[in-house]
């Protein structure tokens, strides 16, 4: 027997109990005031990246037609979105310093990418496994920085996007964004394309290309 999504009944029935319990922990958290807590301040967040070069590297398929892992690479800080997808070295590059993310991930992630910093990206704080939260950089995105953002957008601010978010208000000294085609190629991050789910990728479109005309930091590759 099968779920409707394909999935076998027995795990999807497991990963069905395994969110109810998120929800239901995270309220009593909620109740008692028991709040997440960064290890990281966006201060400290910030000066991690004055000065430095910043490679953003999104999940979009069309970066697997290109030849810019070298180019990645050689940034001093690089940045990967969700399960940090690197299909080929060639066009995505080895090195990660930052993981942003919204999904649930493995705790085996950051060694298999030497990845040194976590960034929980997503407001909702169910779903945030119990080893990034004692991750030692370990930073988690301000609730109040995700509604100034969101009210800006129609649709839910994507992950790529708040990372933005922050490196416009830090001192970086360059950002180069990489794999944001905004849906015009499929995602690596799964099979859904650009008129499912939460994001509305034409006006993300439009703020990115508003604000890399704006901000000479900021490049489109």
């Amino acid at each position: 027997m099968t779920s409707m999504n394909g999935e076998g009944f027995i795990p999807f029935l497991r990963k069905k109990a395994k969110k109810k319990t998120a929800k239901v922990i995270g309220w009593f958290r909620r109740q008692f005031g028991m709040c997440y807590r960064s290890a990281l301040s966006e201060a400290d967040l910030f000066k991690i990246l004055r000065g430095k070069s910043v490679a953003l590297v999104g999940n979009a398929l069309s970066l697997g037609e290109r030849d810019c892992g070298a180019a990645i690479d050689a940034c001093d800080i690089i940045i990967r979105c969700n399960r940090a997808p690197i299909p080929d070295i060639r066009s995505h590059g080895a090195r990660t310093t930052f993981i942003a993310t919204s999904i649930e991930l493995p705790g085996e992630i950051m060694a298999e990418r030497g990845a040194s910093h976590i960034l929980w990206m997503s407001p909702p704080r169910n779903a945030l496994p119990g080893w990034i939260v004692k991750w030692p950089n370990f930073f988690l995105y301000p609730k109040k920085r995700h509604e100034a953002l969101n009210a800006k957008m129609p649709g839910r601010p994507t992950t790529g996007l708040m990372v933005i978010d922050i490196l416009t208000r830090s001192r970086c000294r360059s950002v180069a964004l990489y794999g944001f085609d905004f849906f015009k190629s499929q995602s690596l991050s799964g099979d859904r394309d650009r008129t499912q789910g939460p994001h509305d990728f034409d006006a993300e479109e439009r703020f990115v290309r508003t604000l890399v005309a704006k901000d000479r930091r900021f490049s489109l590759n």
